[in-house]
């Protein structure tokens, strides 16, 4: 009897760990998801550069096109992007087909679609396929590495 006992309370504590261990991974699948759809709403769309370090790991990269952007190219970009007029609006749409989490680093592949409207002039439609590198900090998860390349679904 008591050896069942045993048996059944060492089920119990390795169903709860992993239990626990599926929710933790549904979390972070929901804050890696609400990183990219964020940082892509206030800094891409809003042009909000004092919101760089919510998202963005010091030494994060961004490579696009055949450059390589760092936190000051970023930085650079929305200082002139404030400027244009007429300004455009942006509505971004994400699709993604694969995130991976290993310890405290995660990388999250997706479809991002943006449709560009400025005044009198038709929306412009454009398709990325982007993978991010992020890591895990004290703070939550950071991006340290976009890139993407042009790609339709």
């Amino acid at each position: 009897m008591k050896q069942k006992n045993v048996i059944l309370a060492f089920l119990l504590l390795f169903i709860s760990f992993l239990s626990f261990a599926q929710n933790q991974n549904e979390a972070d699948i929901i804050s890696l998801k609400k990183l990219v759809e964020n940082s892509f709403q206030d800094i891409l769309t809003d042009f909000k550069s004092e919101k760089i370090g919510d998202y963005y790991t010091e030494d994060f990269i961004l490579i696009e096109n055949g450059e390589i952007w760092n936190n000051d190219s970023v930085r650079n970009y929305l200082a002139t992007a404030r400027l244009r007029t007429p300004k455009p609006t942006r509505e971004n749409e994400f699709d993604f087909f694969n995130i991976e989490i290993k310890d405290d680093i995660a990388w999250v592949s997706y479809y991002n679609t943006a449709t560009f409207t400025t005044e009198n002039s038709p929306p412009r439609i454009v398709n990325w396929m982007e993978t991010i590198i992020a890591v895990r900090t004290e703070e939550g998860w950071r991006i340290k590495l976009l890139h993407n390349s042009s790609g339709k679904k």
